[in-house]
């Protein structure tokens, strides 16, 4: 009987395994995408001695949407963890390798004489921010949840947030104004989204995409970079554009951050539109997004302080080295994401960590199943 047992336990993990197994390849290039501007964007942001404003205008143009798509998508994949209440999942594949991250990168500028002035856990260095927010959500979002106002009430405080005095202590600014992202992609996780597949939304979607582009490329210094990024309250933002020739009166300010969310939103379906449903060539760098997000971070914070102590970025003097530059984001996150570089950084990247097998040692279970 119990070998039967055995043997019917097996199978059903044979036959479920697949499906358990099998990618959404639609999200897969989402995330490809997001990630490659990611990248292209903190390398881009780096070039401010000799940015062009066709430079200033693609940052803008990448940060309108890059971060607000993927914190709905992390929203969405996170639904099951919220609703089960997964602790476990989160500080082993999340908080435990935040901490490892942010201690890894304060080696690293220790190592380039160039150590934080006010280091702790709770202010994130270069690009941890993400880890920390969404570790967060889902830890809090499944208590949350039972307020049925949650999501209006999310949004509420995100633009109250802003009438601050000052911007929030270390990260927590942007875990109050990205949660409204999160929240949406937790309650839609059940929507197929199959609209955005249609040939007539998908061609919408690429006229507004690139209309976005145009309309940015335009108007570049008329948009706040504080308010972008999403880490400034209204005083700063409004000091922002008073040096840059634009008086913007509270309200004013107040306005552009609703509108801010309202493209915000718009610019996930607008991704999802644009993206192929099938597994592509790029599909993968989407699978190890992680990889890619952790390892250039690291990429950057190197060559931002060697250009900071050597000037290594004033070879950028014309347009064709800067196109180069920012667009080598490209090939940077196929190889980040290639196979020899996982096999190398996993130990780093995705450590081997299971806080309930660490528990159940230290409380002598797991010897005591063995004996049986």
């Amino acid at each position: 009987m119990y070998q039967n047992e055995r043997n019917e336990t097996y199978m059903t993990k044979t036959v479920e395994s697949p499906l358990m197994k099998k990618r959404d390849s639609w999200y897969d290039n989402a995330k490809a995408f997001l990630i490659i501007c990611v990248v292209i964007g903190h390398l881009a942001n780096g070039t401010f001695s000799t940015a062009t404003d066709w430079v200033r205008a693609l940052q803008r143009f990448i940060y309108v949407f890059h971060m607000p798509a993927f914190m709905i998508i992390s929203g969405r994949f996170a639904k099951k963890r919220v609703d089960r209440g997964d602790w476990a999942t989160v500080i082993s594949k999340m908080i435990v390798p935040y901490l490892i991250f942010q201690t890894a990168f304060l080696v690293l500028y220790s190592a380039l004489n160039a150590t934080p002035s006010k280091f702790n856990y709770f202010n994130p260095l270069f690009g941890l921010w993400y880890f920390l927010n969404v570790a967060i959500y889902t830890i809090f979002t499944t208590y949350l949840k039972k307020f049925k106002w949650l999501f209006p009430v999310s949004l509420v405080a995100a633009v109250l947030i802003g009438f601050g005095a000052s911007t929030l202590f270390g990260g927590f600014h942007r875990i109050v104004a990205f949660y409204p992202f999160f929240l949406f992609g937790y309650y839609t996780a059940g929507m197929k989204l199959d609209f955005c597949k249609k040939i007539p939304f998908r061609i919408a979607c690429y006229v507004a995409f690139f209309g976005l582009g145009i309309y940015i490329l335009r108007h570049t210094f008329e948009h706040s970079w504080g308010l972008l990024c999403m880490n400034q309250n209204y005083a700063e933002i409004m000091r922002d554009m008073a040096k840059r020739g634009s008086d913007w009166a509270l309200m004013e300010t107040v306005a552009h951050c609703i509108l801010r969310y309202i493209v915000g939103f718009a610019s996930f379906f607008m991704i999802m539109g644009m993206m192929p449903t099938k597994k592509w060539f790029f599909s993968y760098i989407g699978k190890y997004s992680v990889y890619v997000y952790v390892l250039h971070s690291m990429l950057i914070i190197i060559l931002r302080e060697l250009d900071a102590d050597f000037d290594l970025l004033r070879v950028l003097s014309n347009h064709f080295l800067l196109m180069i530059y920012c667009f080598s984001g490209i090939p940077i996150s196929f190889i980040l994401a290639s196979k020899p570089v996982r096999k190398l950084t996993s130990f780093f990247v995705e450590p081997n960590f299971d806080i309930k097998r660490v528990i159940k040692r230290l409380a002598g279970t797991d010897r005591n199943q063995e004996v049986k």
